[in-house]
Order: C-alpha cells, then sequence, then structure tokens
C-alpha cells in the first residue's frame, strides 16, 4: 500500500504542474472537438465516458480505462455533426494485460466558410473548409486488481485557409473498480494539457479540462444487470461545468438500450440511442439533438473485440 500510495501522489504532483502551466494561457479555448465524445455508447448515455471500459475508445476518453478491457478491440465512429460538420474517429488497442496499448484519430471537417479577405463584402471570394486532427497514443498499467493508471500523448493540427499549425497534448487518467460498492467504478481524467503553435497571429489555446465520475452496474432485474452512470466536466480556463447522467440496460446480451442528460446552466439537453452486440461485434447508434434549432447529431459506431 505504501509504494501504492507513492505512486499515487507523484502522478497527483505532475497533474497539478501541468494544470499551473496550462492555466497560464489564454481563458478561451479552441479545438473544441478535443471535448466531443468518440463513440455512439458514450453519446447516448449523455456523452459519460471517464468511467466506461470496454474498447479502445478509451484512448479518448480517459486512457486508465484500457487496462480494464478484456481483450483488443478496433473502434470505427462516424458523427453527422450540426450544419453539415463531420467528425470521424478510428482507435485500435493492440496491447491488453497489465500492460496496455492503443492508438486513435480523431477529424473534424468543417466545411462551406466563406473566404471574405481583410473586408466586408456582399458576395464572398469562395469557400474553403477547416480541418481540426488529433492523432494519439495511450497507454496503461494495471496496479492489482482495482487500480489502473494511464496516459495518451496526442498530436494534434488545425488548417484553415492558407494557415495551419500543429500542437500537442497530454491526458492523464485513473481508474479504480469496486468503489465504496462492488461493481462501482471511479474514474478521473485531467484532458488536453498542451499548446498549439501560432495559426496567423495567436495560438489557439486548449480545453484542458478535468472530467470525474462513477458507474454502477446494478443488480440483476429483469433479467439484465442496467448500467447507471455520472460524471462532472470541469473546463479549467472559464468557468463552464457540466453535469451527465446516463443509463444503459442490456436486452439479453444482444440488444441495448441507452439514454442520457446533459445539465450546463440553463440548458438540459438529452440523448439516447440503442446498440446490438453479435458475437465479437457491437453496432452502436446515438441521437443528440441541440436547443435554439441548431440540429441534430447522429453517430453511428462499429466495435470489434478480439
Amino acid at each position: 500500500m505504501g509504494k501504492l500510495n507513492k505512486r499515487f501522489n507523484l502522478i497527483i504532483l505532475a497533474i497539478g504542474l501541468w494544470i499551473s502551466a496550462a492555466l497560464a494561457g489564454s481563458d478561451n479555448t479552441g479545438l473544441s472537438f478535443l471535448r466531443l465524445p468518440v463513440d455512439a455508447r458514450s453519446a447516448a448515455m449523455g456523452e459519460i465516458g471517464v468511467a466506461l471500459s470496454g474498447d479502445a475508445g478509451a484512448t479518448f476518453r480517459n486512457p486508465a480505462a484500457l487496462a480494464f478491457n478484456t481483450g483488443k478491440s478496433l473502434v470505427l465512429m462516424h458523427n453527422a455533426y450540426l450544419a453539415d460538420i463531420a467528425q470521424e474517429f478510428a482507435a485500435f488497442q493492440f496491447l491488453n494485460g497489465k500492460h496496455s496499448a492503443a492508438i486513435a484519430l480523431n477529424v473534424m471537417d468543417i466545411p462551406g466558410i466563406e473566404i471574405r479577405g481583410t473586408r466586408p463584402t456582399t458576395q464572398p471570394e469562395g469557400k474553403t473548409d477547416a480541418i481540426n486532427l488529433a492523432f494519439a497514443a495511450g497507454y496503461a498499467y494495471k496496479y492489482g486488481p482495482q487500480w489502473a493508471f494511464g496516459v495518451t500523448v496526442k498530436y494534434l493540427f488545425e488548417k484553415y485557409f492558407m494557415e495551419s499549425a500543429s500542437g500537442w497534448a497530454l491526458d492523464f487518467g485513473v481508474q479504480r473498480t469496486d468503489f465504496l460498492l462492488r461493481g462501482m467504478t471511479w474514474g478521473l481524467a485531467l484532458q488536453n494539457a498542451g499548446k498549439m503553435d501560432v495559426l496567423k497571429a495567436e495560438a489557439s489555446p486548449l480545453p484542458l479540462m478535468v472530467r470525474t465520475g462513477v458507474q454502477y452496474e446494478l443488480p440483476r432485474w429483469l433479467g439484465t444487470h442496467p448500467l447507471i452512470a455520472a460524471e462532472v466536466e470541469q473546463l479549467l480556463k472559464n468557468d463552464d461545468s457540466i453535469l451527465r447522467l446516463g443509463l444503459e440496460v442490456p436486452l439479453r446480451n444482444v440488444f441495448v438500450l441507452r439514454t442520457g442528460l446533459i445539465y450546463t446552466s440553463p440548458k438540459i439537453r438529452y440523448s439516447f440511442g440503442f446498440g446490438v452486440n453479435y458475437h465479437h461485434y457491437q453496432v452502436n447508434y446515438a441521437f443528440s439533438p441541440y436547443p435554439f434549432g441548431l440540429g441534430n447529431s447522429h453517430r453511428f459506431s462499429l466495435s470489434w473485440l478480439f
């Protein structure tokens, strides 16, 4: 236990140093796609994820969860987002056990941006796309049967018309199973501690945030074990905080129903979706409407567990 406490204190100290360095930046944030869920299961459950495990998507949710995945996996996701914006995600966990590792690619394409030069005009000179990209490598170490620690290293790239910039970021994660109750998992993650190079005149500040939450598998009910989850996200460069609640109900281990709530004062959003399990394959769908008539998000993901 003494060695565990020493290692845990070192991790907390490292996280504190990253927070202090990153908070020296701007109060605004860019590359907001880094805050979006990377799979339909998480999206349908109110976008929770810090306490979830199951597949290689943990590389972006909480790298520590890679240690509790039962095997290797490949995850693909397509997100038909707002205003023709598209998000694509792929992740592959190739190492599993006491030491776990995965790689992932997260890309967002923002089309139809009008080009108007330095002065306002009645007609744009043309249109262009904006590209945001994150390539990540995640590693997790399992300490005993209940603890896991993880880190994800991200290479970041953004391009707007003729301007582009690159950067890097780190995620740190912790998970503990059987936390307070048997069947309850607790997770904590510090995400996007890093920096971007200058894009034209200034660098885009990253969405540095802390997420913590729990998931709990309820006792057997109607022949199944429902899963409930709660999570809090705090953006550290401003006062934005989000409360998320999620529910997952498996039906005969084949069909899965999911729903969730997302509370950002003063707005409440909801999400729902479903999944189908077939042998080692999982197909998931998530629907998320947005307020003020902004549109809806449809996410489709495919997982192959092997």
